[in-house]
């Protein structure tokens, strides 16, 4: 056992293979014992997922039950209000005491970072793995903090999946297939409970 968990959050709507591989590619580059995936509630910074909790939550069961070193936590599903990745990794911490935590954000998230809720105290808590796709642009303000915490904050350089949730959920609506975009279980799970047929918010 490394010692070091590694923290995937998101709205998982749905989760792809994108999200997949980068977690994996973040847990073989930094010798993550394991990585958990966190399906949040009420996200911060964006609109309000099309899919409910629960199925955003069953769809990441689906999504990496297949590999050990994978695990999902519904601790953001289970919490009322906004999903605040600051409370959340306290909430981790406390789980795992001895352990490194390394939160895993990708390069377009990490642009905002400083918008996030305490981001002085996120970086005390955790390390941070940014996942690159090609040349990131930053602030100066994002650049100085990265200087700052250059201890603690990594960059992981991978071949990412040129996909994203939004274009998976026009390709349903659109009747296209999503075959080899996501996980086959999580197809199934898609097509069985008919969503992203149309974009009505659905907040079971």
């Amino acid at each position: 056992m490394s010692g070091k968990i590694g923290i995937l959050g998101g709205t998982f709507d749905p989760i792809h293979y994108g999200h997949l591989w980068f977690a994996e590619s973040a847990r073989i580059s930094f010798s993550l014992e394991k990585v958990i995936f966190i399906p949040n509630k009420i996200p911060p910074h964006r609109n309000l997922p099309i899919a409910g909790e629960k199925e955003r939550y069953e769809m990441t069961l689906l999504a990496t039950i297949n590999n050990p070193n994978f695990d999902v936590s519904d601790i953001e599903i289970k919490r009322k209000g906004i999903s605040y990745i600051k409370d959340t990794l306290e909430e981790i911490k406390n789980i795992y005491e001895n352990k490194e935590i390394f939160l895993l954000i990708g390069g377009d998230a990490f642009s905002q970072f400083l918008t996030w809720k305490d981001p002085e105290g996120i970086i005390k808590i955790c390390n941070l793995i940014i996942g690159k796709r090609g040349e990131n642009i930053f602030s100066n303000e994002l650049s100085n903090f990265i200087e700052k915490y250059k201890n603690k904050i990594f960059f992981l350089n991978f071949n990412h999946f040129p996909i994203s949730a939004k274009e998976i959920r026009e390709r349903i609506k659109k009747g296209e297939s999503i075959k080899y975009l996501v996980p086959e279980l999580v197809e199934i799970y898609i097509r069985k409970k008919n969503l992203y047929i149309e974009h009505s918010l659905n907040l079971s």
